[in-house]
């Protein structure tokens, strides 16, 4: 483990020796043009009421059923693009981009990021910027702990002007203790080595380390997905406020039991859905929120793994994901355990009840 972090450590803080893609030619350029902008403003009070514009993209007929998926860090919206090809003929699929994270503002310190209001974000999202009477919450990483706190204001609400009709959890260290940060995480993380970590990391480098570690197979400094990597980092200099966004993980640490508990009494039924190569929020992590929070509930609940994907699963695998969708959809779920088809990088259904 100790050699993994120190690969991760040499591509993302050391840029000398890295090339540069060049971000003119990412494939985000398109991504955002497809976008539009809306104004939305957090509620704490040291951020003082400041207005920002919230990026977001909707595929799909409204006529079908509606989906949103809700993305992680330090990444944005961009990487769901595979999948919204795969579903946008079935579903009415919505995302957008967290303040501080793609083509979304990024405002400087003192403004605070924090897991509670972006659930406030989403809320505002589903009841006013595009009203969603019921609709599939599908999340990743970071996503999944906002997914978890709006999950908490869903089961508050009396009742809740929408139906949340199905949860899809993925890859995600949605129990630290169990987790393996990477020195880049922890430098960020760390207010005493934070500044140094900001000034040796550079978007290209930051995208390059990312393709090379999380991804399955690895992604080469010119794969086009590591070039829209690259552009939404550098956008509005994202990479400054990393220090801030990632204050998640201290926010997580403090609520992640009560988010579980939240999971364990839900009467959504959850879909849990893991990349096995991902050594940042290993298996034994979904394992855990299996055996604490899902497995002996009362609402349904399954539990697929994906043989061959990493960290990015909707990336490494996203017409498999897709099916998963597709499946746990439909009017006949598959019966545990069984493999979703007979390609050699098959997911497999693990549990369900």
């Amino acid at each position: 483990m100790s050699l993994l972090r120190n690969l991760i450590a040499a591509f993302c803080l050391v840029t000398a020796a890295l090339p540069a893609p060049t971000l003119a030619a990412s494939p985000a350029e398109e991504w955002a043009k497809v976008g539009k902008f809306f104004t939305w403003q957090s509620s704490l009070p040291e951020n003082k009421d400041r207005p920002v514009k919230v990026f977001y993209v909707c595929v799909g007929e409204e006529t079908k059923p509606s989906m949103l998926l809700v993305h992680g860090f330090p990444t944005s919206s961009f990487d769901f693009r595979p999948l919204m090809a795969a579903l946008e003929k079935d579903y009415r699929i919505c995302t957008f981009d967290f303040p501080g994270y793609g083509m979304s503002d990024k405002p400087a310190a003192p403004y605070r990021y924090a897991l509670g209001e972006d659930a406030r974000l989403i809320w505002d999202f589903v009841t006013k910027v595009m009203p969603m009477k019921e609709f599939v919450l599908f999340s990743h990483d970071r996503g999944d702990s906002v997914a978890l706190n709006f999950l908490q204001l869903y089961q508050a609400a009396s009742p809740a002007p929408f139906k949340i009709a199905h949860q899809i959890l993925t890859n995600a260290n949605m129990y630290l203790p169990l987790a393996n940060l990477t020195d880049f995480q922890k430098a960020m993380l760390n207010p005493a080595t934070s500044a140094a970590a900001v000034q040796r990391t550079t978007p290209e480098a930051l995208a390059v380390g990312m393709g090379a570690t999380q991804y399955t197979p690895p992604l080469q400094p010119n794969d086009p997905e590591v070039r829209a990597l690259a552009y939404n980092f550098a956008a509005q200099n994202g990479v400054t406020v990393i220090p801030a966004t990632i204050q998640y993980l201290n926010e997580r640490k403090q609520f992640e039991v009560t988010f579980l508990e939240a999971l364990a009494k839900s009467d959504v039924p959850v879909t849990l859905i893991w990349g096995a190569h991902d050594m940042v929020s290993p298996l034994r992590v979904a394992d855990h929120v299996w055996s604490t929070a899902l497995g002996g509930r009362a609402a349904p609940a399954s539990y697929w793994l994906v043989p061959c994907a990493n960290h990015y699963l909707v990336h490494d695998q996203p017409y498999d994901i897709a099916a998963i969708l597709r499946s746990e959809l439909g009017a006949a779920p598959k019966t545990a355990p069984q493999n979703l088809n007979t390609e050699g990088c098959s997911p497999v259904l693990v549990r369900r009840h």
